[in-house]
């Protein structure tokens, strides 16, 4: 089982944020894939800024113990989904969640939540990725999302210095934390031991459903290294 302890603080410095951004607006100004909610722009902004800032940290940690991804962000033939990583022939996920409120804190969300697999297919066999990470940002998202929607800012045409004050680009200096990975072959053993009711779920505005995948039954992130490096083939 996953515990706060087993966590890996990943942490970016303000130019390295700044960068994040700057390639944000330049190639994804105002997204349109996430399509689970109706979001203020602010709101979507920093949801995609969020994700882009995970996958820079878990890169520099990844690169930091040896691990170099064959390839980032890239679509496979005849599909449309974006597919975050590639290594040695095998899709990863990234997922990036800020700390629901009711939970309040990283201990709890880690109790409470899932690794949220969007349910594209009819089996879960079919699940698309090979590989599953989860970070979240210790940040409530409620209180989050309300401060942000009171902010008046004009994205594409504030500087970046300007953007990182006005959206308090500072807090995701040290906020993020690496909380656990799951492969396929053990999604799939977790699920079928789920009584039928369990195997999915969803939650309130959402336009989808998620197979279920307890955050507390995945791995170690200490442990995905290793992992990959036994999918190098001498």
């Amino acid at each position: 089982m996953i515990t706060k302890q087993d966590s890996i603080c990943l942490s970016v410095t303000d130019d390295e944020i700044k960068s994040v951004m700057e390639k944000v607006r330049t190639q994804l100004f105002i997204s349109k894939r996430d399509n689970l909610r109706e979001r203020h722009a602010n709101i979507q902004y920093d949801c995609i800024l969020r994700g882009y800032i995970g996958e820079f940290a878990i890169t520099k940690w990844m690169n930091e113990q040896g691990i170099f991804f064959d390839k980032t962000n890239y679509k496979a033939d005849g599909e449309n989904i974006d597919i975050d990583f590639l290594f040695k022939g095998k899709n990863i996920e990234l997922k990036t969640s800020l700390i629901p409120d009711a939970d309040f804190t990283i201990e709890k969300a880690i109790e409470n939540r899932d690794i949220k697999l969007i349910k594209r297919e009819n089996e879960i066999i079919n699940l698309k990725g090979d590989i599953h990470l989860q970070i979240f940002f210790n940040q409530r998202r409620m209180a989050k999302d309300e401060w942000l929607a009171g902010r008046i800012i004009n994205i594409e045409e504030a500087g970046i210095d300007e953007l990182f004050d006005k959206m308090l680009a500072r807090c995701y200096r040290n906020t993020a934390y690496f909380i656990a990975w799951i492969d396929k072959q053990t999604i799939i053993k977790n699920f079928n031991n789920l009584p039928e009711s369990d195997k999915t779920w969803s939650f309130k505005n959402s336009q989808r459903q998620f197979w279920n995948c307890k955050v507390i039954n995945s791995k170690k992130p200490i442990d995905l290294p290793e992992y990959l490096k036994d999918l190098i083939i001498p």
